[in-house]
């Protein structure tokens, strides 16, 4: 004889009381003699972690409930309920990570939200050589005041990088020096480079009669080669010599040796990187992720989903390290960060 399971009501919690009624695709409807009251139990097995996943790997709801063959509502409550148990990414590394380089690259991506007027900014740094994001925060725009609290998440973490490597971000180097008096700053050469092209306009002018200078500013600014002081020094002279008299050259050329020791910071490092390439690439990863959410309606939701993004990556091993990096192939970037002897929790 077959064993039917009893399920007890929501309403009242009797269990002897209950009938089945009617079944509707995978949802079978009971009805409750005690408080005459019906209820939905859904028995097809779904597995939330998975399509919190594909969510968080850039699948709308809409392609999701065409998926899984539920409505878009569904899934949407499935994803914000997964997303909420996640815990949050900066406590989680204080609990189980600590053996990062001294080597970090910084940057802000830019978003959009419904029902804010302006686009907030996903602040965060990933380790250059574990290629682990420890800590982000979401904030209103790249200010003072906002890097000053991404920084000081990192003393709580007690990590103090050697070397930061990011854009010509006057907010963030201000902030950076504050927390961290005795770090160096490596200006990212194609940031540094781009401002040259965009004051000198060699882009858009095809017929520019600085396009010899810019040429030449690339080649002492190339980010394949580490040079000396004294080498640095020797090809900018020769520069200032041949356009001193040009007052557009020469405010470059001026503000470049303002700029020296920010372009030099890497002396002493070793691996120390010379572009932001490394953050610029998962800007550019996270933005395709975004193009198929299109916008996210309230802050508290966009936190939520950065929060789940991140740590998805964490978690996510690599498979296409090469070169200098060939050591992270098959291995996730909390594996090469979280402490000795402690077995991380699986959240995907």
């Amino acid at each position: 004889m077959g064993y039917m399971k009893k399920y007890s009501c929501p309403h009242c919690s009797s269990t002897y009381s209950v009938i089945r009624k009617t079944k509707r695709g995978h949802s079978i409807r009971y009805f409750c003699k005690s408080c005459t009251k019906y209820f939905s139990i859904n028995t097809h097995w779904v597995d939330r972690r998975q399509i919190l996943s594909d969510h968080l790997d850039g699948l709308s709801f809409r392609k999701l409930a065409f998926r899984y063959r539920m409505s878009h509502m569904k899934i949407w409550r499935i994803c914000e309920e997964e997303l909420r148990k996640l815990p949050n990414n900066n406590q989680f590394t204080h609990k189980y990570c600590n053996r990062f380089s001294k080597i970090f690259l910084f940057d802000g991506k830019y978003f959009n939200v419904a029902s804010e007027k302006h686009d907030w900014v996903l602040l965060w740094g990933i380790d250059y050589l574990r290629h682990d994001i420890p800590v982000f925060t979401v904030a209103p725009s790249e200010n003072y005041q906002s890097w000053g609290k991404f920084f000081s998440y990192f003393r709580i973490l007690e990590c103090y990088p050697q070397l930061l490597v990011c854009d010509d971000n006057v907010n963030l180097k201000m902030a950076a020096r504050k927390h961290f008096p005795q770090v160096k700053i490596q200006t990212c050469f194609n940031h540094f480079k781009e401002n040259i092209r965009r004051d000198l306009h060699v882009r858009s002018d095809k017929t520019n009669k600085y396009k010899n200078f810019m040429r030449r500013i690339e080649s002492i600014l190339n980010s394949s080669q580490k040079l000396s002081d004294q080498t640095f020094n020797h090809w900018l002279f020769t520069l200032y010599r041949d356009y001193h008299q040009d007052p557009l050259c020469l405010s470059i050329l001026t503000n470049t040796e303002k700029y020296k020791q920010e372009l030099l910071a890497y002396r002493g490092i070793p691996q120390a990187p010379l572009t932001t390439n490394l953050i610029e690439g998962m800007n550019g990863h996270l933005e395709v992720r975004l193009q198929a959410l299109r916008s996210f309606q309230t802050i508290q939701h966009a936190r939520l989903w950065m929060n789940g993004y991140i740590l998805k990556r964490r978690f996510t091993k690599f498979t296409d390290c090469r070169g200098r990096f060939k050591y992270l192939k098959g291995k996730a970037g909390v594996e090469m960060t979280k402490k000795e002897w402690v077995n991380l929790p699986l959240y995907f």
